[in-house]
């Protein structure tokens, strides 16, 4: 039997909390009793920082980028009256 099976559902939840603090500082074991207890993989700081994003439907333009300035922050004439 597991350890949180016999706690309360306050008891449940605050070791459940302390489980993803510590795992989202990298600690492998609260990672592990995650995966094992919720089916739950949480990301480390440094493994987020080693991801690569890729977006199969966006194709990043091959040419140096123009800038392109918001209609906000055109600068328009300003009309006398």
């Amino acid at each position: 039997m597991d350890k949180w099976e016999s706690q309360t559902q306050e008891e449940e939840e605050t070791y459940r909390l302390k489980l993803l603090h510590q795992a989202r500082r990298g600690n492998p074991k609260a990672s592990q009793e995650l995966w094992r207890l919720y089916g739950v993989r949480v990301w480390s700081e440094r493994e987020r920082a080693l991801l690569i994003y890729e977006n199969p439907k966006y194709k990043a333009p091959k040419g140096p980028r123009q800038k392109v300035a918001p209609s906000s922050l055109v600068r328009r004439p300003k009309t006398t009256r």
